[in-house]
Order: structure tokens, then C-alpha cells, then sequence
């Protein structure tokens, strides 16, 4: 049920992707009331989306969930109330999301994370009674989860007003076709790349489900992607520095200051990316208790988690120069290197890889060097910051 519905948050979530690096070219070129009209509109449009969302994950669930689970599957029973109860928190977490883009667009990083310190704390507070003393079981989580995440979005919706990002007449209007018109047009391209992302986070969820009936590989595969995603975090907060920080300094400084920067954050993502995966290894013969104190779950983790370590190295390099690429407006190029990972990886999982949890990690191996290179090859020789090999270039 929760990746059914993060899949259809990330298919929505398409514009905030958008939003930052938009917000951090306006900002740095010092066009405050773009800036203000474009956040305003996307947050417009992002309620309107997620209002369709909502009403789609609360009347139709089995649209989303048959997507992961068989049509016969026990986990149903509970995964259709979880994920009806869950869809009431997509609108905040949009608001959210969009909000988070547009103070990154001006290099604000401590309001985002200040806000999840608050909206985690109320969810760890309340979370054991909604599950435990509701009567709702495993799905009171989503009621502590709607909470959390509706104090969220008031806090960002007020923070935005009070710095003056939003105009409040624009966020209670529907666009206007002129301005709605050219973010479909970039919003359709990247939403197509979203749908490949799902596609493979789906297709990799259902293999696991589908390699034993005892559930042991469902199990392992769905702890070693919490464990990785502890991670994996990082990973993303590399990717929205670099969309924020290299259209800003493209704007205020130029091509050259730009490169400089988009350098640095590669170099240091090579050095994250090895650091987080030295760190999970190292530390994975102790969290794995904390996470199931069943030995045969334990036992089928250790080796697919050692690839997941490997995961975190081709990682670093490859968030940055999705970042840069988003950062740059180059959603075309972004997008097709993404469906191209997505049928490298779809061809794995039809192989013997699908078999297993380390055969499913490994495919995503594959699928993330393959991401890793073309985006480094592309930043190097294709995109808005290649660098000037020739001597002409240089002159």
C-alpha cells in the first residue's frame, strides 16, 4: 500500500521537481515577482492534481495496488483500507513537496529541514497510539502520517506567504492557459520520466513478491530498501543542491562559475556516494536486528546488501548529474537516459537476475551505472556546461 501510494505521489510530483531550478534561475537573475507567480501557479495546479489523486487511491485502490500485489493476495485485506486512509495525506504532501522546491529555488535548505524535524517528531509521538489504541491496526499509522503531514503544510503554506513567494489570489485560481501551457509541456516530459522511475520501482517490488510464497524475499527485499534508504537521502539532497546551486550561479556568475561548482559537487558525491556504502557494510550485522529478529530474514539481506553498498557508490555521481540536468532545464536529454536504465532493467528482471533478491539488486546495479555514466558522459560533452576541450574552445 505505501508504494502504491509514494508511486502515485512521485507521478504528481513532477512539477515541484520542476519548480526549483526555475525558482533559482528567477531568483538569481533577480526577477522576484516571477519567482512569485511561478511558485503560486505550480502550487495551484499541484492541489488541483492532487486532489484527482486523492479521490482515485480512496474510490479506485485496487487501480494502484494491483500494480504491486496479485489480485488473490492476503496483504489486500489490510493494504485497501491502509491505502484509502493514506490517500487523505497526498494534498499536504504535495503542498509540501512544492514547498520545499521553491525554498531550496533560494538556496533556503535549514526551513525544509526544520519543518521534517517538527512533522516527524508529531508522527513518532502519535504514532504508537494510532496503531496500537485506534483499533485501526497497522493502518492508524496513516492517521498519524495525516496529521503530521497536514501540520506541514500549513507551516510551509504560512512560510511561504509570510516571505512573500506566494500570491494567495494566484494559488486559489486556476492558471491561466499562458502560463499553464509551458509548464505541461516541461511538466509532460519530466512526468514521463516519473512513470519509468515507478515503472521500475514497481517491477522490482512484484519480483520480489513473486520469488517464494513464504514471503522471506518479500520481507528481505522490502528491510534492505528501508536500510538503503537511509542513505539514500543523501543522495537526494546532493541532487537538489546541485538543481539549485548551478542555475543560480549560472545566472549571477556565468558558464565558467557554474562548472566550477557543478565540478565540486560531482567530486564530492563520488566521496558521499563511497562513504555511505563503507558505512552501511560496516554497520549492517548490527541494525538488522532492529529491523526483524527472524534469522532466515537476516541470513537472505546480508549478500543483497552488499550490492546495495555498492548501489551507494554509482549513486553519488548520478543524483548530482540528474540535479544538474533538472537544474539546466535539460528534462528532454534527463528523460530519455531514464527510459533507457528503465529497459535495461526490465531486460534484467526477465532473466534469471528476477530470481532472487540478489538478482534484483544487481539489475538495479546495472540500471544505475548505466544512469551514472551517460549522465557524467553528458555533463562532460552534451550539455549546457561541456567543457571546452578544443583550444579554440578554450580561446
Amino acid at each position: 500500500a505505501s508504494t502504491a501510494f509514494l508511486t502515485c505521489f512521485y507521478l504528481l510530483s513532477f512539477l515541484p521537481t520542476m519548480l526549483s531550478p526555475m525558482v533559482a534561475s528567477l531568483s538569481g537573475a533577480g526577477k522576484h515577482d516571477e519567482v512569485k507567480a511561478k511558485v503560486s501557479e505550480t502550487l495551484s495546479l499541484c492541489n488541483i492534481m492532487g486532489f484527482v489523486g486523492m479521490l482515485v487511491l480512496t474510490l479506485k485502490p485496487m487501480w494502484m495496488l494491483q500494480l504491486v500485489l496479485a489480485s488473490d493476495a492476503p496483504a489486500l485485506e489490510v493494504a485497501i483500507p491502509y491505502l484509502r486512509l493514506r490517500a487523505l495525506s497526498l494534498i499536504p504532501s504535495i503542498i509540501t513537496a512544492t514547498s520545499f522546491a521553491a525554498f531550496r529555488g533560494t538556496l533556503d535548505t535549514k526551513t525544509p529541514l526544520y519543518v521534517c524535524i517538527a512533522s516527524s517528531a508529531i508522527k513518532l509521538v502519535l504514532d504508537p497510539f494510532f496503531i496500537f489504541h485506534s483499533g485501526l491496526g497497522a493502518a492508524g499509522a496513516t492517521i498519524s502520517t495525516l496529521i503530521s503531514e497536514t501540520v506541514a503544510s500549513v507551516i510551509n503554506f504560512y512560510l511561504l506567504w509570510k516571505r512573500d513567494l506566494i500570491d494567495i489570489n494566484l494559488v486559489t485560481k486556476i492558471p491561466t492557459k499562458k502560463s499553464l501551457l509551458p509548464m505541461l509541456a516541461g511538466g509532460g516530459i519530466m512526468m514521463v520520466r516519473q512513470i519509468a522511475i515507478n515503472v521500475c520501482t514497481l517491477a522490482s517490488s512484484r519480483a520480489s513478491q513473486s520469488i517464494d510464497s513464504t514471503g522471506v524475499s518479500a520481507a528481505a527485499f522490502g528491510i534492505l530498501m528501508q536500510i538503503y534508504t537511509i542513505g539514500f537521502v543523501v543522495h537526494v539532497a546532493m541532487q537538489g543542491a546541485a538543481a539549485a546551486i548551478i542555475p543560480t550561479e549560472l545566472a549571477k556568475s556565468g558558464v565558467k562559475k557554474a562548472r566550477t561548482v557543478a565540478n565540486r559537487l560531482f567530486s564530492w558525491s563520488v566521496v558521499t556516494g563511497c562513504a555511505l556504502g563503507i558505512i552501511q557494510v560496516s554497520v549492517l550485522p548490527f541494525v538488522l536486528k532492529l529491523f526483524t529478529p527472524l534469522e532466515e530474514i537476516q541470513k537472505a539481506i546480508v549478500a543483497p546488501a552488499v550490492v546495495a553498498s555498492i548501489l551507494h557508490a554509482v549513486n553519488g555521481p548520478r543524483f548530482v548529474g540528474e540535479g544538474e540536468m533538472m537544474g539546466l532545464s535539460s528534462f528532454r536529454d534527463l528523460t530519455l537516459i531514464t527510459l533507457g536504465g528503465m529497459a535495461i532493467l526490465l531486460g534484467a528482471l526477465r532473466t534469471s537476475l528476477g530470481n532472487s533478491v540478489q538478482g534484483i539488486m544487481i539489475a538495479q546495479l546495472m540500471f544505475c551505472s548505466y544512469q551514472t555514466i551517460t549522465l557524467v558522459l553528458h555533463y562532460l560533452f552534451v550539455g549546457k556546461l561541456k567543457f571546452p576541450f578544443s583550444r579554440e574552445k578554450l580561446n
